[in-house]
């Protein structure tokens, strides 16, 4: 889920509160509301929302999540928007007469309106409204600020209690180390698959595309002559069609044919231009194993990059497997193959751990393997 509006309805001017000084809490003066009513800009209590709701198990994509691109919120099945009705706050700085003009106490009270939106059928299944309010008992550097942030996040915990939220977005119980498997009721892609891998590293960067949609850019190779290429699921986005581009700056348009956005995997159907079709490796890769990761780092300029790393472990996150590895990847780099030695692939670049929008060399990929087995192709 993602939190993907906020509006508030008091105006500019309007009164929400008093604000005391010193260290009697006495005297001072009104609090008024200086912005604008209408949308506020959901990054000051995006990480509210997120810690609220990770904290109890819910799986949230937010401005600041360690997805690659910008364009991750796509893989969001529910958007989550409030307006917030009402805001009361009662704020004292008691070191004001000290030159600390920052670090307040006091209490802040809102009432939220939610709504839950349902992507994939586009439309509202939910409206909740939640009353709650916060007491911060000791000066907090963050002031007046950190005192509504707070009270949004209580309101954000009362959502997360209400029997709406629990009946759309919590899902089946599943033990961690049991991996999900694909669906098995929809009919197989037939096509050739290579049975010999391409005969070095250069020939895998010419099979490698740059795969751009209205959202962004990410990355795809080509696995199959008849024209077949994988990427991710939040690459293509919700696009029918894509740009593709080659190592050589030819482009060419492409058909996204299946998707499956719970393993976040895509297959496009495009012309194979004579080049070679990377070879999906069936075998579990061993840790320490060497990789080389291709693709588009940041800017499509960066297309045709290649980093080496190594395999760091196997990971079961919310019933997926993924492969570790400290290879250098970026956003842009998503849905790019991620090959061994031999140049066959291993796995698919899918996401990163970044902290203050800094990578950290904890990277994440899809077997390759499993992306032909969630998308049901078969070879012939």
């Amino acid at each position: 889920m993602q939190l993907a509006r906020l509006k508030l309805k008091q105006g500019r001017g309007t009164k929400i509160g008093k604000v005391k000084l010193g260290l009697l809490c006495i005297g001072g003066y009104p609090l008024t509301w200086k912005g604008r009513s209408g949308e506020l800009s959901t990054e000051e209590f995006d990480d509210a929302f997120r810690d609220q709701l990770q904290a109890l198990g819910y799986d949230v994509v937010s401005t600041s999540s360690d997805l690659f691109d910008a364009e991750g919120d796509a893989r969001a099945e529910y958007l989550i928007g409030g307006t917030i009705n009402m805001m009361s706050v009662d704020a004292c700085y008691p070191h004001s007469g000290l030159g600390d003009s920052h670090s307040a106490k006091g209490t802040a009270l809102m009432d939220v309106e939610w709504q839950i939106y349902d992507r994939i059928n586009r439309t509202v299944v939910a409206r909740v409204t939640t009353r709650q309010g916060y007491k911060q008992s000791k000066t907090d550097p963050g002031g007046i600020s950190s005192l509504i942030v707070t009270a949004f996040g209580e309101n954000v915990r009362a959502l997360a209690a209400t029997e709406d939220m629990r009946k759309y977005l919590i899902g089946e119980r599943r033990e961690a180390i049991v991996s999900r498997r694909p669906d098995a009721g929809q009919p197989p892609v037939m096509m050739n698959l290579p049975t010999q891998a391409v005969r070095n590293l250069s020939e895998a960067v010419g099979s490698t595309v740059l795969v751009q949609s209205g959202s962004g850019h990410g990355s795809g190779f080509l696995i199959s002559r008849e024209g077949y290429f994988l990427t991710n699921s939040h690459v293509v986005a919700s696009a029918r069609y894509v740009k593709l581009r080659w190592s050589d700056g030819l482009e060419e348009l492409g058909e996204v044919v299946r998707v499956d956005k719970g393993r976040d995997i895509a297959l496009i159907k495009g012309v194979a231009r004579d080049r070679a079709a990377l070879r999906i490796e069936q075998e579990a890769i061993e840790v320490g194993a060497d990789v080389y990761a291709i693709g588009a780092p940041l800017d499509p300029k960066y297309q045709n990059s290649v980093t080496k790393g190594v395999i760091s472990a196997r990971r079961i996150e919310d019933g997926y497997g993924f492969l570790q590895s400290d290879v250098s990847v970026n956003p842009g780099n998503s849905g790019g193959p991620l090959v061994n030695a031999r140049g066959d692939v291993v796995g698919i670049t899918v996401k990163g751990v970044r902290i203050s929008n800094s990578p950290q060399s904890i990277n994440f990929f899809i077997p390759a393997h499993e992306a032909l087995e969630f998308l049901s192709i078969n070879g012939k």
